[in-house]
């Protein structure tokens, strides 16, 4: 009986949203190309993206985040946005991983995928 209260236990945590307060995981600057680091926070071409509790943010766009619902999966969730790119208005559903090698995988649901290494807080 321990075994599956724990086990029961252990899908509830899974399956509770962040608290208000609580940091994700995958919260920082990321990018595809590990030199636009040093550029983290700048104004520009060539600089990592933001992506935080309330959205992601890039030059000429950004996506504010409605829903965060973790997947069951260790370090994943489902990501409901709301999006804006160049005007055009338009809602996504995406799913992040945070990998063991601090990677953070996303993968949109048109099949667009993404894979970003983070950049060290000292840098931003």
């Amino acid at each position: 009986m321990t075994q599956r209260f724990g086990t029961a236990l252990i899908a509830i945590l899974a399956a509770t949203p962040l608290a208000a307060d609580e940091r994700p995981l995958w919260e920082g600057y990321w990018t595809g190309n590990a030199a636009w680091c040093a550029r983290a926070g700048a104004v520009g071409d060539e600089t990592p993206t933001w992506y935080g509790r309330d959205g992601f943010f890039g030059i000429e766009w950004s996506c504010d985040i409605r829903t965060i619902q973790p997947t069951g999966m260790a370090n994943s969730w489902a990501l409901t946005t709301e999006c804006l790119d160049a005007g055009y208005a338009y809602s996504e559903t995406q799913m992040f991983l945070v990998t063991h090698e601090d990677r953070l995988l996303i993968l949109n649901e048109s099949g667009v995928t993404a894979n970003l290494v983070r950049c060290e807080e000292g840098k931003n």
